[in-house]
């Protein structure tokens, strides 16, 4: 089923996971992760690309077991900055042959081998993979795509960002999960101007649960999302206690879920870093907050 389709009837709840990179290029172990979300029963599991596209071969594979042997809607990430268009249309094969009808389009990231040619690209931005999908694969596959609560990191302003992802929408895009955020405010704030611009698409709120001072750091510089004084004061006074910081990171994400759902919100992404006991502790932690989001 589509997503598009899922988001008419209901807010969703979702996970987010990554093909394991090791150097015998196993990823056994995803399935004893994704066998564990599969008990919160989600509405949908996506599964990222890599950086560069460096594990693009293990996304279809995995998205195709999450539909197939779970049952359990997949959305695989496809990145298209290093793409040609023909390994785009092979990959888009390959889902449809594996009945995966979700696709998270995106840009990506530069790859960072030195001997990348940026000036001969056949894709630049998602709109331009989105069109191509559409184009390509006319009504076989439900597109989303990101949005950043706290503007894109290579955009000069909110306004023209919302620019763009109105462009995004235009070209296919049926709905948005957003990058993370620490904030609630930044992302009420994306859904009201969204609007205003006609920007009508579910937009669901991409929640990190960061359970490490260090890593809670490194993501949000990388990711360019500010920490609020209350979280910045709890890294500070336990960043040396990594027990407490596990604790802190469930039960803060766990606050923003509740107020996301008090709010009205259309959907949660959990960004899990395939951890699925912190996604247990947080449905642990709010079972009858999260039977509100469907309004059971």
């Amino acid at each position: 089923m589509k997503i598009s389709e899922i988001l008419k009837n209901k807010a969703t709840i979702s996970f987010e996971v990554f093909p394991p990179k090791n150097n015998q290029g196993d990823i056994s172990s995803i399935y004893h992760t994704i066998s564990e979300l599969a008990q919160l029963n989600p509405d949908f599991i996506s599964v990222t690309y890599g950086a560069g596209g460096s594990t693009k071969g293990k996304t279809v594979e995995i998205a195709s077991k999450i539909k197939n042997d779970y049952h359990i809607e997949s959305v695989a990430h496809l990145t298209c900055i290093s793409s040609t268009k023909e390994e785009v249309i092979k990959i888009c094969q390959q889902l449809k042959e594996n009945n995966v009808e979700n696709i998270l389009a995106l840009r990506g990231d530069y790859p960072k081998d030195q001997q990348f040619d940026k000036e001969h690209l056949e894709f630049h931005y998602a709109k331009e993979l989105d069109q191509f999908i559409k184009q390509e694969f006319p009504n076989d596959f439900c597109l989303s795509g990101a949005c950043y609560p706290e503007t894109h990191q290579e955009a000069d302003c909110f306004e023209n960002d919302l620019k763009a992802l109105k462009e995004k929408v235009d070209a296919g895009a049926e709905y948005l999960i957003t990058q993370i955020f620490f904030d609630n405010q930044y992302y009420y704030r994306l859904v009201k101007e969204a609007r205003k611009r006609g920007i009508d698409v579910p937009i669901l709120a991409g929640i990190m649960p960061i359970t490490n001072s260090k890593s809670l750091l490194h993501t949000a510089k990388m990711c360019g999302c500010s920490i609020p004084y209350q979280l910045s004061t709890m890294i500070e006074s336990y960043y040396h206690y990594p027990e407490a910081m596990k604790e802190i990171g469930i039960n803060y994400a766990t606050h923003q879920i509740i107020d996301l759902i008090t709010n009205g919100v259309e959907g949660i992404h959990i960004y899990t870093m395939n951890k699925p006991e912190i996604a247990q502790a947080i449905f642990k932690n709010i079972p009858t907050v999260l039977k509100e989001l469907n309004h059971e």
